[in-house]
């Protein structure tokens, strides 16, 4: 009866219904609904063929390349993110603990002491090592002796295992969520990673952009000023009034209003670049000021391949692998546990005047574990776990949807950037064409110096706008990067 008893965990475990079911991957893990409209192909203007990493040095710019580097190496909050997948590896360990047997061994020594009164007996006990992994006691402290009193040495050492069979796939179950968990993390540090590079790159073309839009005001500010010269002299001959010189004035200090707003957003780029790269945010870092050139279209791939490409959806899509295991794992602890314990132990006491005593001690046991009642806490922990399955299925099927409208909004964004880019380069070539023949109509005497200033104002307003139109290119570009899931690395230079 005992061998049957200890063979039923090694027999259970060659059972093909004891393996761990294989969780639903990719589409599968969608709704139905949602798995319908994935399209063949992205419904906004793009280019077809298959994504190459490498992305950062697509723009040209070494500048970038290094800072976006740094960044890498030195940023905190992704060092924090690299110490939590090493925190979940070790975790991953500790869930497949218990598929091996845990072994301890005790060693012990004690020195015991006693006065009996009354009755003496003649007999002898033999010294007990105690519970082993559970006290340090030695000896018994009523072990008899031919002696009212009497002292001895307790020594031993004693080995015990034991081994819970995985009949029901419990404790692999607990391992893959870890595993799954892990592996979440793992995927949340590279879009951390790309995450923290897009932000670099943002920050260095807002850096330039403010740069450029600061060299626009001074521009147009010399202009102003020289206005207001001439029109100081016109003044002093009669030509110009206090009124003329107060509108040429507001409209100097408008420009020169514009000028400290570019500045002081270069300097907020700037210090945010160095915040993210582990550098005091002093404002010493130095980007170029003018724009690297805009890179050709980038292949996007097909909308059902980035499900395997970025990594948040990875994470969401592990997240969920992890709560189908855990519905296992709940659903086996109702079953019944199968467990085998062994020990043994060699001790030995001397006693003052009596001798000496050597005992030898061992056991092996096997047992068998069914929950029958606990107050409806087993079921209902499987009904949470099953509840959390359901929300990372959700979780997932959110992630998906969310990054196909990244990726159709920046597709979208950038077709229209560059119908507006186009439009307003125009705009600015006419509008400088306009104020260079204000200028030699004014001269002339055929235009007055206001209509010089407004078309001044013009030609600045456009130059703002054209700017701000080539970095959102730009920006919109590394949107599109990171909406896709491609790295911003070539695979050698990530080996390094």
């Amino acid at each position: 009866m005992k061998l049957i008893i200890l063979s039923i965990p090694a027999a259970c475990l060659g059972l093909s219904a004891c393996a761990l079911k294989t969780p639903p991957s990719g589409s599968a893990i969608l709704t139905d609904a949602a798995r319908g409209q994935i399209p063949a192909g992205w419904s906004g203007a793009h280019q077809g063929g298959t994504m190459a990493p490498g992305w950062i040095g697509s723009f040209g710019d070494p500048g970038l390349t290094r800072i976006v580097n740094n960044a890498l190496k030195w940023n905190p909050d992704l060092r924090a993110a690299a110490a939590r997948v090493e925190a979940s590896q070790a975790a991953v360990r500790v869930a497949a603990a218990s598929l091996y047997p845990r072994i301890a061994v005790k060693t012990l020594g004690e020195f015991q002491g006693q006065k009996l009164d009354g009755d003496i007996d003649l007999g002898l006990d033999p010294p007990s090592l105690g519970g082993l992994g559970v006290d340090n006691t030695g000896g018994s402290p009523g072990s008899r002796s031919a002696e009212s009193s009497s002292q001895r040495w307790v020594a031993g050492i004693g080995v015990g295992a034991s081994w819970e069979a995985d009949v029901w796939g419990r404790v692999r179950s607990k391992r893959a969520a870890a595993a799954f968990d892990s592996g979440a993390l793992s995927a949340d540090y590279e879009f951390a990673r790309q995450s923290l590079a897009a932000t670099v790159a943002r920050a260095y073309f807002s850096s330039i952009e403010a740069a450029q839009q600061a060299v626009n005001a001074e521009e147009t500010l010399g202009l102003y000023r020289d206005y207001l010269k001439l029109a100081e002299i016109l003044k002093t001959q009669g030509h110009a009034s206090d009124f003329d010189l107060a509108q040429i004035k507001s409209r100097s200090a408008g420009v020169e209003d514009s000028l400290y707003v570019a500045q002081a957003a270069r300097a907020q780029a700037i210090r945010a670049i160095e915040v993210v790269t582990s550098h005091y945010p002093a404002g010493r870092l130095t980007p170029p000021a003018s724009f690297p050139g805009q890179p050709k279209y980038v292949p996007s791939g097909l909308p059902a391949q980035i499900l395997e490409r970025r990594p948040d959806i990875i994470a969401a899509e592990r997240r969920f692998a992890a709560a189908f295991h855990r519905v296992n794992e709940a659903r086996t602890a109702r079953l019944p546990r199968f467990s085998l314990s062994t020990s043994g132990g060699l001790g030995t006491a001397q006693l003052s005047g009596v001798g000496t005593l050597d005992a030898l001690s061992w056991s092996l046991a096997g047992g068998v574990v069914q929950p029958i009642f606990f107050g409806g806490e087993l079921k209902a922990a499987e009904e949470i776990r099953t509840a959390e399955q359901r929300a990372a299925a959700a979780s997932y099927t959110a992630t998906v949807l969310h990054a196909f409208g990244e990726v159709e909004g920046a597709l979208a964004s950038e077709y229209y950037l560059n119908k507006r880019a186009g439009a307003l380069a125009g705009m600015v070539e006419q509008a400088g064409v306009t104020v260079k023949l204000g200028k030699l109509q004014f001269d002339e005497g055929h235009a007055d110096m206001f209509t010089l200033l407004r078309l001044a104002g013009e030609s600045l307003a456009a130059k703002i706008e054209l700017t701000k139109i080539r970095a959102s290119l730009l920006r919109e570009r590394v949107n599109l990067h990171l909406a896709l899931g491609g790295d911003f690395q070539e695979a050698v230079e990530r080996s390094k």
